[in-house]
């Protein structure tokens, strides 16, 4: 299993008392993980720029926890800088820890700053969240907005140095452009289908075939108000709109962008333990062991070859 995103380090910074990466009370952990068979994992760093009047700074410390965790648990996760990376913990059982910035407006348009999170390890970024933020627009504003001239140099700056840009959150228009601006692969890590469920946060057609068409890949999001009408995120509305992904945009498509500990926790998959219940749900929807096989890692692993 490859999860392009979870929010399980906002949880640890934010709640000491609910253990650390090996072992909590959230939905991700390594000895989870290690149930699910997982072989890379996203730990996205949210900053909520309307909750912090000190973003970088709440950055650096998520980034330090990451880290130090990483560290820490060295005998069972490893953090992934490059694709060698990722193939020398094939090949060694371990997992993988990919990180991430959730809203690319914490470091604020400066480029030295984008510099200094590759430095720091930062593998894929989140444009935006829910704010205007000086790069673009998000999806809940106007959708008609393209990226900003720093948003566009800051994603050809991305490119540059093999950051994968990731356009979850990111309204229609902006993500659009993503595909005149790059020559690489991008990401949704964590969207839907909006013609499953209409809500801004899903992707409509024309940006899943626009994804697929540039070799990029889609994370399945387990929020319930992304999924259907339900109270709980539930595995049937997961499969919806992964057999829908697939059909739009073909079987290199879909992945896996969970949002577990970001997302309510009424969620059908209690945990990542129990991913193998949605893998059984795709095979009986009718996917063979080699869709269900690109869909829960394989599709992953070609995009991390390409850009990191």
């Amino acid at each position: 299993m490859i999860d392009l995103h979870c929010d399980t380090i906002m949880q640890l910074l934010d709640h000491p008392d609910s253990g650390d990466l090996y072992r909590n009370t959230w939905k991700i952990d390594i000895e989870k993980l290690q149930k699910a068979h997982s072989k890379v994992q996203d730990f996205a760093l949210f900053i909520n720029l309307g909750k912090t009047n000190d973003p970088y700074g709440r950055y650096e410390e998520m980034r330090n926890l990451c880290t130090s965790q990483i560290h820490r648990y060295g005998e069972h996760i490893q953090h992934v800088l490059s694709y060698q990376n990722v193939e020398s913990i094939y090949e060694s059982g371990k997992i993988g820890a990919l990180m991430s910035i959730e809203e690319g407006g914490v470091l604020g348009g400066d480029l030295d700053k984008l510099n200094q999170a590759y430095q720091d390890g930062v593998r894929l970024i989140t444009l935006t969240w829910n704010y205007p933020n000086g790069l673009g627009e998000p999806h809940c504003g106007e959708q008609h907005k393209k990226l900003t001239p720093k948003g566009i140099e800051f994603v050809e700056a991305m490119q540059d140095l093999g950051i994968i840009v990731d356009c979850s959150h990111l309204n229609d228009a902006g993500t659009e452009q993503l595909g005149d601006i790059l020559d690489v692969p991008f990401v949704a890590s964590h969207s839907n289908a909006r013609e499953v469920t209409a809500h801004t946060r899903n992707l409509p057609d024309n940006l899943i075939k626009l994804i697929a068409n540039k070799g990029g890949v889609i994370g399945l999001n387990f929020a319930q108000s992304f999924l259907g009408t339900s109270s709980i995120s539930r595995i049937e509305d997961i499969v919806k709109h992964g057999l829908y992904l697939i059909n739009k945009g073909g079987e290199d498509v879909v992945a896996l962008g969970t949002d577990f500990d970001g997302i309510k926790p009424d969620t059908e998959i209690k945990d990542a333990s129990e991913m193998h219940r949605l893998y059984d749900a795709f095979k009986e929807a009718g996917l063979s062991v080699e869709q269900c096989e690109k869909l829960f890692w394989k599709n992953a692993d070609r995009l991390l070859k390409e850009i990191l």
